[in-house]
C-alpha cells in the first residue's frame, strides 16, 4: 500500500450549481441592505437623542451627582 498516495489525496468538494451561486449572491445583497437599514435607524435614534436638551440636562445632573458622591467619600 502506498501511503504517499493517500496523503496527497484531496477531498472531493462538489461544485455549486449556477442557481446556488446566484442565490448566495442575492443573499449577500439582502444582508447588506438589512445592515444599511439598521445603521440608518441607529443614526436617526442617536441624532434624536443628542439633539434633545433634556438628555444633556439629565447627563449633566448625573455627572454632577457622581462627582458630589466622590467628594463626600474623600
Amino acid at each position: 500500500m502506498n501511503h504517499t498516495a493517500l496523503a496527497t489525496c484531496e477531498p472531493h468538494v462538489p461544485e455549486k450549481s449556477k442557481n446556488q451561486r446566484l442565490a448566495e449572491r442575492g443573499l449577500t445583497t439582502v444582508e447588506y441592505a438589512i445592515g444599511l437599514v439598521a445603521a440608518a435607524t441607529a443614526a436617526i435614534v442617536l441624532l434624536r437623542i443628542f439633539s434633545d436638551n433634556a438628555f444633556f440636562e439629565m447627563l449633566q445632573e448625573w455627572v454632577l451627582a457622581v462627582f458630589q458622591n466622590l467628594t463626600m467619600a474623600i
